[in-house]
């Protein structure tokens, strides 16, 4: 068990919770300041369902690699990446696997987690691939639906000659690198065509927008075709004879009613754009530090707190209610919980006195707070 489930599950009194606070928020700076964190450029925020982060972090645990570092410089916590229904920004994840890279001392970290992911992963873009009757129509309904697992991301089609082209246009409007995530999700494409065909072959060429001057050879060794650097968009190009090979998991009737999931996902996407959400699972790793300001969460999200109050007005909220509820709802959950004191629940709720939890609690529910067994009602 982890120190910090220890003290967790201990009684606790309020000045050991403080010194607790004090302990992790010294730990938080020396972290930063040994990761060299450089504050985020302001970007449009674009969701990922975080496959790539997930994956990498699961690689690093397996091999013993401290990944507290990359999670805390790309402001995303080890609870958002265990649960498949939680959304990180795009730029936290690219932010995630180069800092990850780094304390691996790996530059081609991005390709080993490719290399030895579940394919399956990726969730519903594979079993729509998957269920696709050919290569070219697996590879029509992976241009349409890319966005159910990353917002940031376009792929377009084209033909030339022989040649099919896929190209992956990033929609994120930042300097922030992401080799990794791209030499990974190439690696990914690839190993998904073989095992959805049952077929060895190769891609004429990759090709990536950003420069690589070592590695080389391993990178041609994992990718097993041509693979040229610094050019003008991401690609993977195909030869047009590998079109009709068929998918050997091909379902007409399990591809239609992914289809219509997928269609209902997108159009959720066009309707709503998930920032509260968001905002939501970073206050939720944000508050047991003590830190509930809404510069923290737009730092973290790379954008302006003046962004972030003009994104969230647009969805018809403020950063102080999505605060003040989310506290409210967490505050009965603890306190259904029959080992969290009220003393813990206020500590992990980020009120620096047991005294300002106690105030709130009689605010939303006309009593002082106690372990209560069964959750309260949250707030609608």
């Amino acid at each position: 068990m982890s120190m910090f489930a220890v003290f967790l599950f201990m009684p606790l009194k309020w000045g050991i919770v403080s010194k607790l606070r004090l302990i992790i928020r010294a730990k938080d700076l020396i972290i930063a300041l040994d990761t060299h964190i450089v504050p985020p450029q302001e970007s449009p925020l674009l969701w990922t369902r975080g496959v790539a982060a997930r994956e990498t972090l699961a690689y690093l645990d397996r091999r013993g690699i401290h990944a507290e570092p990359a999670l805390f410089g790309a402001g995303i916590s080890r609870r958002q990446l265990s649960q498949d229904d939680i959304v990180v920004p795009a730029a936290s994840q690219y932010r995630f696997l180069e800092l990850a890279a780094a304390e691996a001392n790996d530059q081609l970290l991005g390709l080993r987690v490719a290399a030895e992911m579940d394919l399956r992963s990726i969730g519903l873009l594979f079993y729509l691939t998957g269920s696709s009757r050919t290569v070219a129509e697996a590879l029509v309904n992976l241009v349409r639906y890319s966005r159910t697992t990353n917002e940031a991301l376009v792929v377009e089609i084209s033909r030339r000659k022989d040649e099919v082209i896929l190209a992956i246009r990033d929609l994120q409007d930042s300097d922030e690198p992401h080799r990794q995530f791209f030499e990974l999700l190439a690696l990914w494409f690839i190993r998904t065509l073989h095992k959805e065909t049952n077929r060895d072959f190769t891609l004429l060429r990759v090709t990536f927008t950003h420069a690589r001057n070592a590695d080389l050879r391993e990178v041609h060794r994992l990718l097993r075709c041509p693979v040229d650097f610094a050019q003008g968009v991401d690609s993977w190009v195909l030869p047009q004879r590998v079109m009709d090979l068929p998918i050997v998991s091909g379902d007409s009737q399990l591809l239609k009613i992914l289809t219509a999931h997928a269609d209902d996902q997108l159009a959720e996407r066009r309707s709503v754009s998930g920032l509260q959400s968001i905002v939501e699972n970073q206050l939720v790793s944000l508050l047991p530090r003590g830190e509930s300001g809404g510069a923290v969460v737009a730092r973290q999200l790379g954008m302006s707190q003046r962004s972030l109050t003009r994104h969230l007005a647009e969805e018809g909220t403020t950063f102080a209610e999505i605060l003040e509820q989310l506290r409210r709802r967490l505050a009965a959950r603890y306190l259904a919980d029959e080992r969290m004191s009220v003393q813990q629940t206020a500590w992990l709720l980020g009120y620096s006195e047991v005294g300002a939890f106690n105030h709130a609690y009689k605010r939303w529910t006309g009593r002082a707070p106690r372990r209560t067994g069964t959750p309260h009602a949250a707030p609608r």
